[in-house]
């Protein structure tokens, strides 16, 4: 598996338009600041399916169910990446979704079904409309689930280690 390279990416849906919200947006829910939103949202119907942006290797996959008085992740998977030229390692965030077809440890290939889009305001999708919560992380990986904002004093993450997915997945094989 150490040698599984990532040699080009796609959109995880089919129709991807970022009609949600949008990458590095300051998100303010209700009067609390949430922080910088750190991926792209993409509002489609539940039973939406989604794929994998490229082949890699999933180092996440849990539900993180939502209430109507705190709303949360959904079905969450993360993909590691490695970018075939550079070597570079990255990650790919699919968030909200109502089912993970995909476990820790188990290969991805291109275009593969990981999930579909849950139904709106459920416990599987994190209790918000549906959507897709797509994100790419540069970071260092530290096996734990990764926030979807960032804002002043925040320890997990820094803003610098988020790439716009659109602009990453356009310029990927320019790196």
């Amino acid at each position: 598996m150490a040698h599984l390279t990532t040699p080009e990416l796609i959109f995880p849906l089919e129709h991807y338009v970022v009609n949600g919200v949008p990458f590095g947006k300051r998100s303010v829910y209700e009067g609390v600041l949430w922080g910088l939103h750190l991926g792209e949202d993409c509002i489609v119907p539940a039973g939406t399916d989604v794929r994998a942006c490229g082949r890699g290797k999933v180092v996440y996959a849990a539900l993180h169910p939502g209430t109507k008085e705190k709303g949360n992740w959904g079905h969450i998977i993360i993909i590691r990446h490695k970018h075939a030229k550079t070597r570079k390692v990255f990650y790919s965030v699919y968030a909200h979704l109502g089912v993970c077809f995909k476990r820790i440890d188990e290969k991805v290939e291109l275009g593969e079904p990981l999930g579909f889009i849950g139904e709106s305001n459920t416990p599987e999708n994190g209790f918000w409309e549906a959507h897709l919560h797509f994100a790419i992380y540069t970071g260092p990986w530290k096996n734990d689930v990764l926030p979807g904002y960032w804002k002043e004093g925040e320890k997990r993450t820094r803003p610098e280690w988020w790439e716009n997915p659109s602009e990453f997945i356009r310029n990927y094989k320019n790196l």
